[in-house]
């Protein structure tokens, strides 16, 4: 690992101890109100069902959630298919935090980096890792909406 990626992973992970700690003295917080299930509405912009970039098996994503829960943990999973075979395409789990908007997401899977999303209104935009949904990229840009 490049000395200016871990010391990014290092600082992302000391701001993300940093906030949990923060939330979990802070119960008035009105951030703290975005408790449910968020749907996935693009894949890289394109508005789903769409294909995942540079995919290895070839995933197209035909629906995703993110269940963001108060107890500081969270789930992502993403529905579609994977070399034509319909099914769970990707997963991820772990903890998060929210500062000024912005979620830190620690994946719960071993030798994962962290990484964050941006929160606006009543959707928030997320760079995940692209091995979570098998694309040779570093990241992949989604979107998620909150209510119907």
């Amino acid at each position: 690992m490049k000395l200016h990626s871990f010391s990014r992973v290092a600082l992302s992970f000391a701001a993300a101890a940093i906030v949990a700690a923060a939330l979990s003295s802070c119960g008035s917080d009105d951030l703290l109100q975005i408790d449910e299930t968020w749907t996935q509405q693009s894949v890289d912009g394109k508005v789903l069902p769409d294909t995942v970039p540079n995919s290895d098996p070839v995933i197209v994503i035909t629906s995703g959630e993110a269940d963001i829960n108060q107890n500081g943990h969270y789930t992502f999973t993403f529905n579609g298919t994977s070399d034509g075979v319909p099914g769970v395409v990707g997963t991820d789990a772990g903890t998060w935090g929210i500062s000024h908007a912005t979620f830190f997401f620690k994946s719960g899977q071993p030798n994962s980096d962290a990484y964050i999303g941006a929160l606006t209104g009543n959707t928030f935009n997320v760079s995940m890792p692209g091995a979570v949904v098998h694309s040779s990229n570093p990241e992949v840009h989604m979107v998620f909406a909150s209510g119907p």
